[in-house]
């Protein structure tokens, strides 16, 4: 999820002429020695901080001069008499999204009749959020049983891969899931063709959401799975299903939750600490994901505490004409906390479902064929993928697994890159996120955990 924000600083250039130098001519030439302090947003968490690359190009010869900034974000040059243009770029990762700030200042003029210990050049610094850690893949479908008997529905789990090149560390890393629970449901949250929260900041999360109690920790490029229901081997008892009994993360609170076909003990494999928690304030026995096509959507509490919050009264939502029914109470997830949303419509209908994210979040939908084993999985950034220089080699193309969709057109990813095969051949590959489901993602013939 991409949000792009425009924030203004200014960075003060000190100079003091110093010596005269004699350069590879043999003439000497005046040099200053000049500070470029790059000054952050006033109350932002990105404050100066060491190792940030400053660059100095003289505008007639075109040479570069770097420096790196001290603990206190200044960088220290001795340079010529001449016009230069100043650049730096500092990214950061900060609980799940990472931070791209540029600053740019030309017609820089350092020379003895125009330079003087103090001058300040004002710089506007950019910064674009993107959402670092996405959802890869949902698999919420469900799958058809050996015998053909009918269908099996509680072997659900969720993909989260950090989409960047830093390392990501989340607090309070929390998965919820909007309402109704499904797209095409007769509860109405629209009011004149308008979603009635689509301004008020904040996403409804029913029934409950749930929360890991220590940090997430992804590597860059890295996946992280987690049971949404079921952290154990289902191909034991339907080959047609996924083994869930080595998952990074599981989905378990028994004393919230007790219905044991949902959450049956966890696999050993998969140690305590990994399980979520459970904040509850709606009612029912289980957190019950959607088969048909549910709204996911993963967030951070940051400094908050995720329990504590979600049962505070002050955060309830309940759907119009259902003010106070436990049966439909919901927290307000406020929307700066999301780091990733999808929405995805069930492909028998379509033509009744709506939206349940505001277009701040999310401005489309994927479309799931449930019971057949199908997963939605994130396309693959074509262009930035193979920009990596150390992907050379190590992507596969001719990508092979997409279905028919509801139209009976094909689903796939359309950039062609086997995205998991790459990835067990060594590659790093970067995923869309244009906030929109039906160009995102597509419809995947297996899920991947199956491979």
């Amino acid at each position: 999820m991409k949000k792009i924000l425009t924030l203004f600083a200014c960075a003060a250039l000190l100079g003091t002429a110093c010596t005269d130098d004699a350069n590879d001519d043999g003439n000497r030439h005046r040099t200053y020695e000049v500070a470029v302090q790059l000054v952050y947003p006033e109350g932002s968490e990105l404050t100066a901080t060491e190792g940030v690359e400053v660059r100095m190009t003289n505008s007639s010869t075109g040479t570069v001069t770097t420096a790196a900034t001290d603990a206190a974000g200044i960088a220290s040059f001795t340079l010529t008499e001449g016009i230069y243009e100043s650049t730096a770029t500092d990214r950061r990762s900060v609980d799940g999204y990472t931070y791209t700030l540029n600053a740019l200042q030309s017609n820089i003029v350092i020379s003895s009749s125009t330079w003087s210990e103090g001058m300040t050049v004002s710089l506007n610094l950019v910064a674009s959020r993107a959402g670092q850690i996405l959802i890869k893949e949902l698999y919420t479908g469900g799958c058809q049983k050996d015998d053909g008997s009918g269908t099996y529905q509680f072997d659900k789990y969720m993909v989260v891969y950090n989409n960047s090149d830093q390392t990501a560390r989340i607090r309070n890393f929390c998965v919820g899931m909007t309402g109704p629970y499904n797209a095409n449901a007769s509860i109405n949250n629209y009011v004149d063709g308008r979603l009635v929260y689509a301004d008020a900041g904040y996403t409804p999360s029913i029934c409950a959401f749930w929360y890991l109690a220590k940090e997430l920790v992804l590597e860059p490029y890295a996946s992280a799975s987690i049971a949404l229901c079921g952290a154990i081997d289902h191909t034991v008892t339907y080959t047609n299903s996924v083994d869930l009994s080595h998952v990074d993360y599981c989905t378990y609170d028994p004393e919230v939750f007790t219905n044991t076909s949902y959450y049956p003990a966890p696999s050993e494999a998969i140690p305590s600490e990994n399980y979520l928690k459970a904040t509850f304030y709606g009612m029912g026995n289980a957190w019950p994901v959607s088969v048909v096509g549910p709204g996911m959507f993963i967030f951070s509490t940051g400094d908050e505490d995720p329990h504590a919050w979600g049962q505070s009264v002050d955060n309830r939502y309940y759907f119009p004409g259902k003010e106070n029914n436990q049966v439909y109470a919901c927290a307000k997830i406020p929307n700066e906390w999301i780091l990733d949303a999808v929405e995805i419509f069930g492909a028998d209908n379509v033509a009744e479902s709506l939206p349940r994210f505001s277009t701040e979040l999310e401005n489309g939908y994927a479309v799931l064929t449930n019971y057949q084993g199908y997963s939605i999985y994130r396309n693959v950034d074509r262009e930035a993928t193979e920009a990596l220089a150390e992907n050379e080699g190590k992507i596969v193309y001719g990508y092979a697994l997409g279905t028919t969709d509801y139209k009976g057109a094909q689903s796939t990813d359309p950039s062609g890159i086997d995205a998991e095969a790459s990835i067990r051949n060594g590659a790093h590959v970067v995923y869309l996120d244009t906030n929109h489901s039906g160009n995102d993602f597509h419809q995947r013939a297996r899920a991947s955990l199956k491979e």
